[in-house]
Parts: C-alpha cells; sequence; structure tokens
C-alpha cells in the first residue's frame, strides 16, 4: 500500500517539502497550496526528482502569464538598444564621471550602456599624469583632465587612510566617532590643491547626457559652479549626504534644490547606505541613514533635442531599470513605436 506524503519520514518529508515551496515562490512568486504541496511533495518522494515539478509549473498557464511581462521587457530592451545604437553611431552619450576612483577595473553605475552597446564616450579627472595616461592608453573613448574638480578655488585635500573617503572637506569626528563603519577613518595627510569648476574646464563640451558626482560632500560646491554645463545636462547621479560625515558638507535637501532650480526633478535613490552606533550590546543595527546616491532628470520640456530625450530613455530604462519612465519619456521621440506607442 502507497504511504502518502504525510505518512513518510518527518526529515525528508520536510525537505521535499521545501523544494516545492522554493519552485514555487521562484517561479510563480508564491507560496504552493495545500494541495499542490502535498501532492507535488509525493511526486518528489516518489522519484527523488524536483523536474517534474519544475517542468510542469513552467509550462502552467500562470508561469506564461507572468513570464509574458518579462519576454515584453526583454523584447523592448533588446529592440531600443538596436535603435538607439543607430541612433548615437554619429554622436555618442557623453558621460561625465567626477570622483571616479578608477574608471578601469571598476564597474560604474552606467556600466550597463556598455553591455547593451550603446555608444557612448567618457570624461573624467586625474590629476596624476601617470595613471591619466596609462587610462587613456587602454581606453581611448576616456578623456581625462588634469585637475580636481570644485569651487575654482585653493583647497586643503585631506588624505583619509581609506582612499575612497578623502576630500577637500575634514572628516566630522563628532559623528563618525560614533558610528561603527566610520569610526575608524582618519585623515593620515594633507595637500594644498587648486581646483576648477566643471563650467571652466568643460566649456567647450557640447552636450552632456549623464553627469555623476561623487566628490566626498564636495558635490554642492561643484554643482554651485556648474550652472552652464547643467543646462546642458540631461541626468545627473549625485552622491548625497543625510548626515554631515565631512565638515561643513550640504545635505541631501540642499542638492535638490539647487538643482530644481536648474530644471531636474527628482526621481529615486539608486543606493542609501546606512551605519549602525557603536553601543554597549554589540547591536549592528543599520539605524542611521548616512548617504545615498541620488538621481535627477532634466525637466522634458527643457531637454535641449530629441537626442537628450533619447537618452533619458536610455538611461531610464537600461541604468535605472525604469519602464515606466522610459516609455513615459519615449512618447516624445522616434522611439514611442517601440513600447507600443505614437509620436
Amino acid at each position: 500500500m502507497n504511504q502518502t506524503p504525510t505518512q513518510r519520514d518527518p526529515v525528508v518529508l520536510a525537505q521535499a517539502q521545501h523544494i516545492v515551496r522554493g519552485l514555487y515562490r521562484g517561479l510563480l512568486a508564491r507560496d504552493p497550496e495545500p494541495a499542490g504541496l502535498d501532492y507535488w511533495s509525493g511526486v518528489i518522494l516518489a522519484g527523488g526528482d524536483a523536474g517534474a515539478v519544475l517542468n510542469a509549473l513552467t509550462q502552467s498557464d500562470e508561469f506564461k502569464a507572468l513570464s509574458a511581462p518579462l519576454a515584453r521587457r526583454d523584447a523592448v530592451r533588446a529592440a531600443l538598444a538596436a535603435h538607439a545604437a543607430e541612433v548615437l553611431h554619429a554622436r555618442p552619450l557623453a558621460i561625465v564621471d567626477v570622483g571616479a576612483q578608477e574608471l578601469e577595473g571598476e564597474q560604474h553605475v552606467y556600466a550597463a550602456l556598455d553591455a547593451h552597446g550603446l555608444p557612448n564616450r567618457i570624461i573624467g579627472f586625474e590629476p596624476l599624469a601617470d595613471k591619466r595616461d596609462e587610462s587613456q592608453r587602454r581606453n581611448p573613448r576616456i578623456t581625462l583632465y588634469p585637475t580636481f574638480i570644485g569651487d575654482g578655488g585653493t583647497h586643503t585635500f585631506h588624505i583619509n587612510n581609506f582612499d575612497a573617503t578623502s576630500s577637500l572637506l575634514p572628516l566630522n569626528r563628532a559623528l563618525t566617532a560614533d558610528l561603527v563603519d566610520l569610526s575608524n577613518l582618519a585623515t593620515v595627510s594633507t595637500e594644498q590643491v587648486a581646483t576648477s569648476t566643471l563650467d571652466a574646464v568643460l566649456a567647450d563640451t557640447p552636450y552632456v547626457d549623464f553627469l555623476k558626482l561623487d566628490i566626498q560632500g564636495f558635490e554642492l560646491p561643484a554643482l554651485r559652479h556648474a550652472g552652464a554645463l547643467l543646462s546642458r545636462t540631461n541626468v545627473v547621479h549625485c552622491e548625497v549626504s543625510f548626515a554631515e560625515i565631512y565638515q561643513g558638507q550640504a545635505l541631501f535637501s540642499e542638492v535638490e534644490t539647487l538643482l530644481r532650480q536648474h530644471g531636474f526633478y527628482f526621481v529615486d535613490f539608486s543606493s542609501a547606505t546606512h551605519y549602525p552606533y557603536h553601543c554597549a550590546s554589540g547591536s549592528t543595527s543599520r539605524d542611521r541613514l548616512g548617504w545615498g546616491d541620488a538621481v535627477f532628470f532634466k525637466r522634458p520640456e527643457l531637454v535641449a533635442d530629441e537626442h537628450g530625450l533619447l537618452a533619458q530613455v536610455l538611461i531610464a530604462q537600461f541604468v535605472y531599470d525604469k519602464p515606466s519612465l522610459a516609455e513615459f519619456l519615449a512618447a516624445r521621440t522616434s522611439a514611442a513605436t517601440i513600447f507600443g506607442g505614437t509620436q
């Protein structure tokens, strides 16, 4: 006489049920109903193979209904990339990366543009001649300027024990000493550096599709001296702070206000970093929001031309995976039909 699943060894039964639940959650995004859990657990116990469950679920109408939007998304992305690659051949996307530690050997937020074959060129900044020459040798698409970006003044550059945290501003030890992940930061040396403004360095750059800023608390002074460049920029990706990790640094609200005044609207945070406080219990609960990366798009009516709007579509779709925003913006471009709309 055959045993039902509930009459089998409880440990073996639990393992089979765990497999069934995992397949349901992974493929159908839900838990199995009791009858389905009982039946498919029995199938696994009888044959020792989850393949029958996998095949049945992937052939179900429910799975096909769930998969249809994903298939459509992939088709749209492929068609959009093909359309854009042709359009961008003569006028590639212009990326300005302010504050990248390395422009080679590092996964940048805009890497998805390369992954989808979208022509682009990158402008970065590297004061050290040997590093600049090596980066440009490895990738001729990169143009590097030998300067610190800032407000055009001379400042003390604080070189910290973790290089990525080095800044034109001193660490705010009154705060960082209280936070687990930041309390080990320390300034090991300083040097005087002359800074240049984005407006001055990139005066001859006709358009910027993607401006990324990550200069450890000095973003607002740099933006205040980039008004002309911002008028030619379509998307800004800016590191912003919610805590004064560096002395005197601006917080998110100030950056958002300035960019809104230049015609940008805040879309979302692409990342956010929280920190635990030092406490007697040793809790690692990440309770203090420290900083994040904020995404701003130029208002569509202020974008200079269709190329700028198409750049926004591509960045929304491929960099940030925001298909409704991409489709909304594409309605104003030749890419509208790709999404099923019309111009």
